[in-house]
């Protein structure tokens, strides 16, 4: 079986204690490499995928789960540490970030928004990122899914989005809510990876509609 690299936010993350998707299918047999984290913004999910590309051999699928704009990742360092042991709950890094996501608990960040940040810019990066992730599986003949975690913002008649496979009516955290999972959501510290049962059900979805394996028969183990 080859190899499946994917990455994402909390919402996809494998290697956290709640159950994902990417969890269930590494479980039921599916050879994942998660190069996701933990509330980290869609330029850390898309650098990550577009490095890994290059970095790993015999890869057939790549999925690429996007997250929400804003999200801040912030290299940390001693002087730095003080803002993720300030936040009430973010406080925590991950391979040498801090992933802040859009915390807004220290004057620094509040004022990064209210300076500095640009969702134009943002949503721009993102595209030119999706792009280059579009024409290195095309390059290689690899299959690509690319997932809205949550809505974006996209421009309107955009020439370069309009040659990226997405599909802008399907968001993961709009069906979630509105599914009859939600009711078994987790809500402490404002968690918003969605509940295991939620999980189970995309990871059957995303198989049966991209990957094409063979596991309905461990799929019912596993359910």
């Amino acid at each position: 079986m080859s190899n499946i690299l994917i990455s994402g936010c909390g919402v996809s993350f494998s290697k956290q204690q709640k159950p994902t998707w990417g969890k269930v299918l590494k479980i039921c047999g599916a050879n994942i490499i998660d190069l996701g984290g933990p509330a980290v913004s869609n330029e850390y999910i898309l650098n990550n995928l577009i490095y890994g590309l290059h970095e790993h051999q015999d890869v057939s699928h790549v999925v690429c789960q996007l997250t929400t704009t804003g999200k801040l990742d912030v290299e940390v360092n001693a002087h730095r540490k003080q803002l993720v042991n300030n936040d009430p709950i973010r406080n925590f890094t991950f391979n040498g970030l801090w992933p802040s996501s859009v915390s807004k608990t220290s004057r620094i960040k509040r004022d990064y928004y209210e300076w500095l940040y640009s969702e134009k810019i943002d949503i721009d990066n993102t595209i030119i990122k999706l792009l280059a992730l579009k024409k290195l599986c095309d390059t290689n003949k690899i299959h690509l899914l690319i997932l809205q975690g949550y809505r974006i913002n996209w421009p309107p008649n955009n020439l370069i989005l309009n040659k990226i496979p997405i599909d802008f009516d399907y968001v993961i955290y709009d069906e979630y809510k509105e599914s009859e999972y939600y009711q078994y959501h987790d809500y402490e510290n404002d968690n918003t990876v969605p509940c295991k049962e939620y999980q189970k059900y995309l990871a059957k979805k995303i198989n049966a509609d991209f990957l094409h394996l063979d596991l309905d028969h461990k799929f019912k183990k596993f359910l």
